[in-house]
Order: structure tokens, then C-alpha cells, then sequence
């Protein structure tokens, strides 16, 4: 079952990427991401106090750390999902975040003085290539003259922020239980996205149609909420480096919906999956691997 359950989480976190694109057709991406994390972050206070797993002395002694991975990972990250998924693709947003192991090897490195493997370095420049290609539409003509499509940019960023999340705790966070650790850095950003929602945009509190409600609420429930609880189940199970093999199915989930839905996949999409997925296997292959996906997608 175990198994089972870390292949829905991905494929949970590959619909995010459908609905979130279906919302800001109706809704700013920040109001958006405002609501999917304030459900979220109600639903995971809830479950906390629950299991009396609740530590003011742990959130107290890291604080600073849990404010920048709040920021960082779930406001800026989300603010650029969702502002990117209104420029360019679903699919092209899955397959560039499926750079992510790629970054946060690199950014390990920075952070932590862990030593870059030469595979994680290969990785990583296969993974750069098949990001280009994506982002480039496959056109030589756009490299060089660096048009490129601002969406597939602003994720980019976004995958950058994400892998930051993750790094963070290795070097900066002490003794805070992972659940702990997301739901209070769930709560910092949220409070950036509400925040900044009522300042910037006039939607906040309109209430829009049941299908964009519908697919918020899912994203809350099904691609944050009940995928953590999943994930973090898995990786206690069988470790975090054979978990993160699972967010490989990521982009190839997202483009099987897109399929699903009536998209079609063009060649340099396919191609740059293709050598997307290879960095990334080749990344992980190393002796020191990225650590799992975070629960914030």
C-alpha cells in the first residue's frame, strides 16, 4: 500500500498543476493560492492538536528558519506557480519542476558544503537542457535571440524556490517534527498570501464559480493536505531517497492528464521530458542524493 500511496501523491500533485491552470482563468493567482493554503493550513492545525503534536519551544528555537521557508517556499513559490500557470502551460509547468533534485543538489552544495558529486553534475546539465528545450519551444532561433516564454521563466523561479524549501532545514532547522515543520511554514505563507491577496487584488473575498471553488478545495485536500500526510507516510516506510524516485512521475502524470483532457504534447515537450526525467535519474544515482520532495507543491 505504501507504494500505492506515494504514486496518488504524485499523481495528486500532477492535477494541482490542471486545476491551479483552470483557477486563474477565473480567479487572481494570488487569491488562488490564498485559499488553497488557508483550508490547508486549517485542516493540518486541526489534525496537529489532535495528536497533541503541537511544540512551541521547537517553533520558538527556529523561528527565523520556519519564516524564511514560509516565505520562500510557500509564498514565493506558490505566487509563482500560479502567476506561471496563467502564461504558460500545465504540462510545461511539470516538466520544469521535475528540475527540482537537480537544484537542490547545487543548492545543497551552497548551503550545506556538501561535496557535488559528478553525477549529480551531469545530472544537472542534462536536467539544464531539457529545460531549455522546453522553455525554447525547441527553437534554436528563440535561444539565441532569448525568447523565451515568460511563464515557463517564472516557474523556473518558482522551481528554484521550492528547492530552497528544501534545503533550508538541512543546515538551519533543530528538532522540529516534519509535520510540525510544514504546517507552520504552511501557516507563515499563508498569511503572506492573504495578506498580500487583500492588498494587491480586489478578489479576495468574491466568491467565484463552484468549479474554480471545487478545484481550490481539492488542491487544499487532495494536493497538500491528504498527499503530505501520504508522503510523509512513505518516506518513514522506505526512506526518503526511494521515495523521491516517485516525483519522477510528476510531469509524466501531468502530461498524461493534459493528454486526457484534450492536449496535445509537442515534440520539443517530449523531448524535454525525456531528458528532464535523465537528469534527474542521473542525479539520484549518485551516492549523495536530493532529499525528498517537500510537501508544498
Amino acid at each position: 500500500m505504501t507504494y500505492l500511496y506515494l504514486v496518488l501523491t504524485t499523481f495528486f500533485w500532477a492535477a494541482v498543476f490542471h486545476l491551479g491552470k483552470y483557477a486563474v482563468a477565473y480567479m487572481s493567482p494570488l487569491s488562488v493560492g490564498a485559499w488553497r493554503f488557508v483550508i490547508a493550513g486549517a485542516v493540518l492545525v486541526v489534525y496537529l492538536y489532535a495528536r497533541k503534536a503541537w511544540d512551541n519551544q521547537a517553533l520558538r528555537r527556529n523561528i527565523w528558519p520556519i519564516i524564511a521557508m514560509g516565505v520562500i517556499g510557500v509564498f514565493g513559490f506558490n505566487v509563482a506557480l500560479f502567476y506561471g500557470l496563467r502564461l504558460t502551460s500545465s504540462v510545461n509547468a511539470a516538466l520544469i519542476m521535475a528540475f527540482y533534485p537537480s537544484i537542490t543538489a547545487i543548492l545543497s552544495a551552497l548551503l550545506t558544503g556538501e561535496r557535488i558529486q559528478p553525477r549529480q553534475l551531469l545530472g544537472f546539465v542534462i536536467s539544464l537542457s531539457g529545460v531549455v528545450v522546453i522553455v525554447t519551444h525547441g527553437s534554436l532561433h528563440n535561444l539565441l535571440t532569448l525568447n523565451f516564454s515568460s511563464g515557463d521563466l517564472v516557474m523556473l523561479v518558482g522551481c528554484t524556490c521550492f528547492a530552497l524549501y528544501s534545503v533550508i532545514p538541512k543546515r538551519f532547522i533543530n528538532n522540529v517534527p516534519s509535520l510540525l515543520l510544514t504546517t507552520s511554514t504552511i501557516l507563515v505563507g499563508t498569511f503572506m498570501l492573504v495578506v498580500t491577496a487583500c492588498i494587491v487584488e480586489d478578489d479576495m473575498f468574491v466568491m467565484p464559480n463552484g468549479y474554480v471553488i471545487a478545484a481550490i478545495i481539492a488542491m487544499a485536500l487532495f494536493g497538500s493536505v491528504l498527499a503530505y500526510l501520504w508522503w510523509n507516510q512513505g518516506v518513514a516506510r522506505i526512506g526518503a531517497i526511494r521515495a523521491a524516485i516517485f516525483a519522477n512521475l510528476i510531469p509524466v502524470f501531468a502530461s498524461v492528464i493534459g493528454v486526457a483532457l484534450g492536449q496535445s504534447l509537442s515534440i520539443a515537450q517530449i523531448v524535454g521530458a525525456v531528458l528532464v526525467v535523465a537528469g534527474v535519474l542521473t542525479t539520484m544515482s549518485s551516492n549523495k542524493q536530493p532529499g525528498a520532495v517537500s510537501a508544498t507543491t
